[in-house]
Order: structure tokens, then sequence, then C-alpha cells
């Protein structure tokens, strides 16, 4: 898998962020504004990959209250599912909140999730990173590159 990095800017021009070369991506695919894949092996892992949602923020509903609801969404939408490590960062010259996640794929095994949860004045935007969990030492410094590079316009 190749570490090297080159900036994919949105179709709609909402935002920029590196994504690894040779991983496959998609924009606006049920529900994502991007999606990128690396590319397929034979060894049947899960394929690592990095997904960008982005949503408008209810009226009235302040930053700490959409962090605290999108953390509890994975609950319910993952089996097994374990908040591991949480804190506050910084993407792109914005304040951000890192969380990091465990679950249990029927097909996979571990899997982890990281995610970083970026405000961008209405919208609320998610860079979320899945590995497999025997792989993630292996692609932390790749992932953290990913999302740390997120620039929204």
């Amino acid at each position: 898998m190749s570490d090297a990095l080159a900036v994919h800017r949105h179709g709609a021009g909402g935002f920029e962020l590196p994504l690894p070369v040779g991983w496959e991506w998609r924009e606006n695919v049920k529900g994502c504004a991007l999606l990128a894949i690396e590319p397929e092996r034979d060894d049947g892992h899960v394929r690592a990959n990095v997904v960008v949602t982005v949503e408008r923020l209810p009226d009235g509903e302040s930053v700490e209250e959409w962090f605290r609801r999108s953390l509890a969404a994975l609950a319910e939408s993952f089996r097994r599912h374990r908040l591991l490590d949480l804190e506050d960062r910084e993407v792109g010259g914005r304040p951000a909140r890192r969380a990091l996640s465990h679950y249990v794929d029927s097909v996979h095994g571990g899997v982890c999730l990281e995610q970083w949860l970026v405000p961008a004045g209405e919208l609320g935007m998610v860079v979320s990173c899945t590995t497999a969990a025997l792989e993630y030492d292996d692609l932390f410094e790749l992932m953290h590159a990913v999302a740390d590079g997120l620039r929204v316009r």
C-alpha cells in the first residue's frame, strides 16, 4: 500500500483532503460526500477506507450537542461498539474532536474506526477512517495525515 498522498478536491468545492495514491474514490455515494478505499487484496481483511460525511447542523444545536449525538449514533450502528479514546483536536485550523472506536464485524472480526468531527459554520463534517484492528498501528500515520489534511472552504 502506498503512503504517498495526493490532494482530492471535492467536486462540490466545499472541502479538500489528501488521499492515498492508488485508492479508489467516489463522491456522493449513499449519504457520503466522499468514499475512498484501498485496492483489493487477497488476504480477506477489511479494506481500509476513508469516508467523509457532511450534515447541516440543526438550528439551535450546539457543537457539543452535535459531538454527543454523533458519538451516540455509533453505539447504535455497530455490533459490540467500544469508544476507546476521545480528544479535542484542531483540523485545518478548526476546533475538532477525534474519537477512536472498536467494533466487531461478523465477517472480518475487529475493526478500528477513527473519526474527526469538524464543525464548519452551519455544517458538521466527519472524516471516518476504518482499518482492520490488527492493521491500525500500521496505518495510524497515514490515516492521521488524511484527516489532518482536511481543509474546508
